[in-house]
């Protein structure tokens, strides 16, 4: 999710009942402690209680390879008032595995062991210490050891995405493969992967046993889901589709909080890869994102998503 789960979007998601918890866009650690202002422009939280202006927690991710570097950052970020350290072994981008990180680290188990405790070291129990991986690099006969490696570091959860490296984010998601790792952990296990609707978040909690699940594209495609999904186990009833209007206006506040730092060119941007996330599930965001997506002016942009949508033309013949 790097370049998407900014501060400003985990403020909009968070605003409505749903997550109990989020985390930062992984910061990317090489040889060296990096500056304080490197944690806090990932993780600006840190200046207010380490929790989104709602009140749900953050925890700061870190994704790298060198055990002493990872337990280094993590001793930084904690000094700086971190309040959970979470270690991604389960980024699939081929620039980031090319540099010895995310999902590399998974073709060698004794390596997640030893990144896993060397952060756990150096946070001792001031702070958890949790982990997401997948299911293996290019296949999944390590996924179990990989599991039990983060475990036996010491982290205290362990988020798994349902796929391989190698299979990215090609449906379908082996929600049941979870279940075998979850059987064999005493850490709570974490679902994860193509959680876009009710339905399928029902799915991912039945095929894998866990009482947990994380959402990433699924939230942004749906801003509601989490709410949907809390609002189901509250009371058993299912919400209506989230109509455009409230997705329109999300992008107006993401839009507006992006505005006061960034120029309207980066913002117009950045509305856009929302809504290109928005476009997978829903037909009218697609309708929008086609008739926008050469809009370079963030003004239009906005008021077009804004305007109703458009009726046919006097005449047109609808299907019955």
């Amino acid at each position: 999710m790097e370049g998407v789960i900014d501060a400003h979007t985990r403020d909009l998601l968070t605003r409505q009942p749903g997550f109990d918890w989020t985390v930062t866009e992984f910061v990317r650690v090489v040889d060296a402690r990096l500056p304080p202002k490197v944690f806090l422009r990932h993780c600006p939280e840190l200046d207010r209680r380490v929790t989104t202006p709602s009140g749900v927690p953050v925890a700061l991710q870190l994704l790298g390879s060198d055990p002493a570097a990872l337990a280094a950052n993590a001793e930084q970020a904690r000094k700086l008032g971190a309040s959970a350290i979470d270690l991604n072994f389960g980024c699939p981008a081929k620039l980031v595995n090319r540099h010895d990180g995310g999902a590399s680290l998974l073709r060698d188990p004794r390596r997640v062991h030893a990144a896993v405790a060397a952060v756990h070291a150096a946070v001792g129990d001031e702070i958890p210490v949790t982990a997401k991986i997948r299911l293996g690099f290019s296949h999944r006969r390590l996924a179990l050891d990989c599991a039990k490696a983060a475990e036996d570091g010491g982290a205290t959860q362990l988020v798994v995405h349902a796929r391989t490296r190698d299979e990215g984010y090609r449906p379908p998601a082996h929600w049941e493969w979870i279940g075998r790792i979850r059987r064999h952990l005493s850490i709570p296990v974490v679902a994860n992967g193509d959680i876009w609707s009710l339905e399928d978040y029902w799915k991912a909690r039945t095929l894998s046993g866990c009482r947990d699940v994380m959402l990433g594209r699924g939230a942004l495609a749906d801003p509601w889901l989490a709410p949907r999904i809390r609002h189901w186990l509250a009371t058993g009833e299912q919400l209506a589709a989230t109509p455009w209007q409230a997705r329109a206006k999300v992008l107006a506040d993401f839009a507006a909080l992006q505005r006061i730092t960034l120029p309207d060119r980066i913002v117009t941007s950045l509305v856009k890869q929302w809504l290109n996330h928005m476009r997978q599930r829903d037909a009218e965001a697609a309708q929008r994102f086609q008739a926008v997506k050469r809009i370079n002016e963030l003004e239009t942009l906005l008021a077009r998503l804004a305007q109703p949508h458009e009726a046919p033309a006097h005449g047109t013949l609808e299907p019955a």
